[in-house]
């Protein structure tokens, strides 16, 4: 992830403290990485956990100082959780896929909300879309996602599907690698990771899905649309509410992870892409599923 140090620099030292906000008086704020529309769902839903309004700010125009009497920061995207909050502020953070705070580099807690419901409910998911699916290609770049790319392949394991692991120097890699698996593969899926995943790359992993009838799974409903065969995701209103719950418990002193899994999941697919791979999806699954044909 790529930081503006001049301005984080600025930060960091106090500069903002003579024409920014100081955020005084406030036990928990929330930090948004910019005006996207996902962490503003997020937001909504993260007001709704913790049950009260919360003071937020944005990095993408907001200029503020973090005040020592903060207890507790929400941290919304990647840049916001790259933001220099004061070592010992609580943090939880989410919809930072590819992001990854470390406890050992803090003295206040560290605390992930994921994006995506734990491997085996994931894995679980794709078997009941694709009973026959036996080998499933994964694709990764972030190194930080390597202990979750060796979570699916336990929860895989289990589940009777063996997971071949392709992890990316470069997305530039990937023609290379679908020429050399294709054949050995009955699916594949996205991991959630910025590294990955752009209008190019999945330019290429979805024709070659449609071109060699091998589904494509992703974690995200938006590429769908865009023609994978379906995702598998956690709403991101959803997942601002499980931050907020974590939030209020925390506060309360309720609460000690440094992960937090959501349970709901969202499962989206395209008929369309359904209908060229010639896969066949069970009547209760597409039942239960939201359903796009671009």
């Amino acid at each position: 992830m790529i930081i503006r140090s001049a301005i984080f620099f600025a930060m960091a030292i106090g500069f903002w403290v003579n024409f920014g906000v100081i955020c005084s008086g406030h036990e928990i704020i929330a930090v948004l990485s910019s005006d996207l529309g996902p962490y503003h769902e997020a937001f909504e839903g993260f007001q709704e956990g913790f049950g009260q309004s919360v003071r937020s700010y944005n990095l993408s125009g907001d200029k503020f100082k973090i005040d020592n009497d903060t207890k507790l920061v929400v941290a919304f995207g990647g840049k916001a959780v790259l933001f220099p909050y004061p070592e010992h502020t609580n943090l939880i953070f989410c919809l930072a896929p590819g992001t990854e705070v470390s406890s050992k580099d803090r003295i206040g807690l560290s605390i992930a909300v994921r994006m995506l419901p734990a491997e085996n409910a994931i894995v679980l998911k794709l078997k009941e879309i694709q009973p026959s699916m036996k080998k499933l290609a994964i694709f990764w770049v972030s190194n930080s996602l390597e202990s979750r790319v060796e979570k699916m392949r336990q929860a895989a394991l289990s589940a009777g599907v063996e997971v071949i692991s392709e992890k990316l120097n470069k997305t530039e890699e990937i023609p290379d690698r679908l020429r050399s698996i294709y054949s050995l593969i009955d699916a594949i899926w996205l991991m959630p990771d910025p590294l990955l995943i752009s209008s190019q790359s999945f330019k290429v992993l979805k024709e070659f899905s449609w071109s060699n009838k091998v589904p494509l799974y992703t974690p995200s409903s938006g590429l769908v649309e865009q023609g994978a065969t379906a995702s598998i995701a956690t709403p991101f209103h959803e997942i601002g509410r499980i931050a907020g719950v974590a939030a209020h418990q925390l506060l309360n002193g309720g609460l000690n992870l440094s992960e937090i899994y959501p349970e709901k999941m969202q499962v989206t697919i395209n008929i369309k892409a359904v209908n060229t791979l010639g896969l066949k999806i069970s009547e209760n699954v597409l039942q239960k599923s939201e359903k796009v044909s671009p």
